[in-house]
């Protein structure tokens, strides 16, 4: 399977699963802090890593 392939598989599953204990989408404005930010971030990743999900990444838009 190409990569390219591959993340769009994983995109669709996320879709599908879509907000668990190791994704969430969120929205943030100027109203989170970047420490906030960061806490989500460490909280998720500590989450992934207990449940030994190597596939963690971060999408910022």
């Amino acid at each position: 399977m190409s990569d390219e392939a591959e993340l769009e598989a994983l995109l669709r599953q996320l879709i599908v699963d879509w907000e668990n204990e190791v994704v969430e989408f969120k929205a943030a404005g100027e109203d989170y802090s970047t420490g906030t930010i960061g806490k989500y971030f460490s909280a998720l990743s500590n989450e992934a890593n207990l449940r030994g999900n190597v596939r963690l990444g971060w999408c910022s838009v």
